[in-house]
């Protein structure tokens, strides 16, 4: 059986008028931790009160319980573990952390993040709807990077992948957000990505009647690589579809970069960063 803890955490709220709340109160937002299935380590599992009072936090590197048990390391952020805290816009988190779960900083108010060196894996929409966050670097610790990562960031302006991953999976920058009319789309600020050398494939997918690619939606005039030219030529855009004939039997379907990148965007290589 899991065991559920909670850190508590007060903050000022944000205030609004007295007109649209009739009054302003204090908010109050708790962390809560819950113990991992082996018993070594803390998972940050959710916040629960009134997360707009949530304003800044600091994860510890290690956590007990109220009872005075034994410190053990923080390992893992959640699944949603801070989804929705609008006016979250400061986290720091330790070097004991090794996996960010899934959405879990979606739609937070911070406009720069630190993942530490320490994080092995970022899970599905980690980061997704964060839109005031400017800038991303995500370390050559990094061994899984999960789709939709930064999905639909629209201020993001600088991404810089120094992870050890071989696929950038489907739409972790993805940012082309469909008007009511479905045809027409809103880019983001996204100018340069930096991408590593170990980097083979990029994964796009069939969106509304289109394919779409980890980079779409973005205006960029700019891909740095770290690796040489003919690595460069050598990576591909692919598409998982089902084999010919086969029920549940799939395989790759190449794409042409030109399709994805335009003729406009500059490529480095043996870029160091």
């Amino acid at each position: 059986m899991k065991k559920l803890l909670c850190a508590v955490a007060l903050f000022a709220v944000t205030l609004f008028s007295a007109v649209a709340l009739g009054g302003c109160k204090p908010g109050e937002a708790f962390v809560e931790y819950k113990l991992s299935e082996d018993g070594t380590y803390y998972i940050v599992d959710k916040v629960s009160g009134d997360k707009l009072g949530l304003n800044e936090y600091a994860v510890p590197e290690t956590y007990s319980d109220e009872e005075g048990g034994q410190a053990l390391p923080v390992k893992e952020i959640g699944y949603e573990a801070f989804y929705e805290c609008y006016e979250l816009s400061k986290i720091t988190l330790p070097e004991t952390i090794e996996k960010i779960g899934d959405r879990a900083f979606a739609k937070c108010a911070f406009s720069q993040f630190i993942i530490p060196e320490s994080v092995k894996e970022i899970g599905f929409a980690a980061f997704g709807l964060c839109e005031r966050l400017t800038e991303i670097t995500v370390p050559q610790s990094v061994e899984k990077l999960g789709a939709l990562a930064f999905y639909c960031c629209s201020s993001l302006e600088k991404a810089v992948v120094k992870a050890n991953i071989t696929i950038l999976n489907e739409r972790v920058f993805y940012n082309s957000v469909a008007s009511q009319g479905g045809n027409v789309f809103t880019d983001t600020a996204l100018t340069e990505i930096y991408l590593p050398a170990s980097l083979q494939k990029i994964e796009v997918v069939m969106l509304r009647n289109r394919l779409a690619s980890a980079l779409d939606g973005n205006f960029l005039t700019d891909i740095y690589f770290a690796g040489s030219e003919k690595q460069w030529d050598d990576m591909y855009f692919f598409q998982t579809v089902k084999k010919e004939g086969k029920e549940d039997e799939y395989e790759e379907k190449k794409h042409e970069k030109s399709l994805f990148i335009g003729e406009k965007v500059n490529i480095h290589y043996n870029v160091e960063f």
